[in-house]
Parts: C-alpha cells; structure tokens; sequence
C-alpha cells in the first residue's frame, strides 16, 4: 500500500491470486487480519470461491467481490459453465459483482491453440452467453483486444456489464521492445487493439481504468517469468500527461479513477469533499514533470515499461480518512 499512496490512489482492491489465494472465508479473514498490520490505504478484498455456498458469507465477512480466472483456475476450483452459473445465481443473491479475467485457452481453432485475440474473444462471448441466463453484475477486467470491447460495447445497455483497461494496453503493444520484462497477462496486442483501447478509455465505452499493478520482484519476473507491471506509481502521471496532451479529459479521468469504480463497486463515503465522506485527497502538481525510475518504487517490484519516459503530472500529497501519510516523496 505504500506503492498506492505514493501514486496517489486512497483506496485499492486486491486481488485474490495470492499465496494462498483468497478460495475460503478462512483465508479471506486471514489476508484481512494480515494487511491491518500494515495499510495505508483502504483497501477492499476480492475473493476467488470455490465453493459457490460461501458466496453470502464472504460478503458478511466483507469480500468487495469475487474474481475468476478463466485461463488459470485455482487448484480445486471448477470453472464449468454450469459452476460459473451457480456463481453468477449466488453473486446475485447476494448484490455483489464478479469480475472476469477474460482469457480462455481451453478450446482448439483448428485443431490448434487459440491466440491470445482468440482466447480473449472467446472469453467475453462465453460469460456474455451466461449473463444473458443469469444476469448479475459483471466486469471483465484488463481488456486489450478490439474485438472484446466491441463486444461488449454491444451489450452494455442489454445487460448488467462493465470493463476496464490498463495504462500499458492503451499505450503499448507487441512492437514495444520490452524484453523479458514485457510479459503480461493480458498481453501486448497489435496497434489497432492498443489504439482501440485508447479510444475506449476516452470516449467513455471502456469504464475503469486499472493500474492491475503486479508487485513480483525482478528476480521472480526474470526466473519464473511471472506476469504483469507495479502500476500503481505510474497510472496517475500517465493520465494527467495525457491530459496535459490534450488527449483524455479532466472529466474522464475523474470518472475512469474516481465515480465510476465507486459506483460498480458500491464503496462508500469516498470520492467527494462532502461532511461525512472519509478525508481521502491528492494534491497533484500538473506542471511538474515525473521521470520514470523504477529503482526508486516503494513497490518491490524495481522495474517498468515506461522506465526513463517523462510525464507531465505528480503526486506531491496524499491524505488517506484525514491523514498525511505521503508528502514530497517520502510515506509519512
């Protein structure tokens, strides 16, 4: 959470493929009583059941809501159409929301293995058919291809649907040289999908911006080739950049970080300097220039695909329920 405050965010949500991921409500209490020794933000908790039964449970204990991964179920867990819809049925039930890693590698084209476009594509059409039995709310996260978000552009105003996009998959594709370092889940895709997502992110069809910061070490990205970028130290000077470029709004970006995620994601007394809301602010210099460098991230992740490039727009506060608690460089 260091990382978060430092970037400017005030509340995260973390995901539930840790070690152990977040399957039972035993673990979920255990990753809450873990993170109140050490936060400085908010911070609300996805879970990953395996068990549909412990659905209304894990939201009792205060689960913020629950995510599958379509290309890497967890040990034990069924991923069967007719088991996502005993999921969807009790999410429902219980007025909360699952969010879809939408990747699906589990079918041939061919007789071959579908490309990382194919899977995604795949994916969304395959939880878009069981929406359309069970229609409970649903986010896919990270999309990166044109054809997904076409998708479900289409079906936004039938069914109960969200999306998101990452600052790397709207501003990189599989040209960027990136070495081993480049590996993400999503990956890269082409120019007209990363081109796409952009567009999405700006004219309003693509509703979430996520940092999907993924804090693995160097040592851990380099040998086990482990997915993903730290983001959350980036996301924020990357879009007041753009803003500064004159190619996203103030407007957009308020809605993409701020009401928008609040709003799906049912949080409460955040996002506004009313009497009664939690004191949560960023004091943000838009004309001060933020260099890039990875070696000095609170993130233990030292490493990052936008290492070296400037951006107009930094964090010099943030102040989490009323507190200081990052201020000119240094956690407070």
């Amino acid at each position: 959470t260091s990382a978060a405050v430092a970037g400017g965010f005030t509340t995260i949500l973390d995901m539930p493929n840790t070690v152990p991921p977040i399957t039972s409500i035993k673990e979920l209490v255990h990753r809450k009583q873990i993170a109140k020794k050490a936060i400085f933000c908010n911070i609300g908790f996805y879970c990953s059941p395996l068990n549909c039964n412990d659905i209304k449970e894990m939201v009792n204990e205060g689960a913020i809501g629950f995510k599958i991964y379509l290309h890497k179920p967890f040990e034990n867990q069924n991923l069967s159409n007719n088991n996502i819809m005993k999921i969807m049925q009790e999410i429902k039930k219980n007025n909360s929301i699952l969010c879809v890693h939408a990747e699906d590698y589990s079918h041939s084209i061919n007789n071959e293995l579908p490309s990382p476009n194919e899977a995604e594509v795949f994916a969304i059409k395959r939880i878009i058919n069981l929406l359309k039995k069970i229609n409970c709310k649903i986010h896919f996260a990270h999309i990166s291809t044109y054809e997904g978000l076409e998708i479900i552009k289409k079906h936004k105003n039938i069914l109960n649907v969200s999306c998101e996009a990452t600052p790397h998959h709207a501003l990189l594709d599989r040209n960027d040289s990136l070495d081993n370092f480049g590996y993400c889940e999503p990956k890269l895709k082409d120019k007209t999908d990363r081109e796409s997502i952009l567009e999405g992110i700006i004219d309003g069809n693509i509703d979430i911006i996520a940092t999907d910061h993924a804090p693995h070490t160097s040592t851990e990205k380099k040998n086990l080739k482990k997915p993903g970028f730290p983001g959350l130290e980036t996301t924020i000077p990357i879009l007041m950049d753009l803003h500064y470029k004159k190619i996203i709004s103030l407007k957009r970006i308020y809605e993409t970080l701020i009401s928008n995620p609040i709003n799906r994601f049912n949080l409460k007394r955040i996002g506004k300097i009313t009497p009664g809301y939690k004191a949560d602010l960023v004091v943000i210099n838009p004309e001060k220039v933020k260099e890039i460098d990875s070696s000095k991230f609170f993130s233990r992740a030292k490493y990052s695909p936008f290492d070296g490039k400037k951006f107009k727009g930094a964090i010099i506060s943030t102040f989490v329920n009323g507190q200081l608690v990052f201020n000119d460089g240094q956690i407070i």
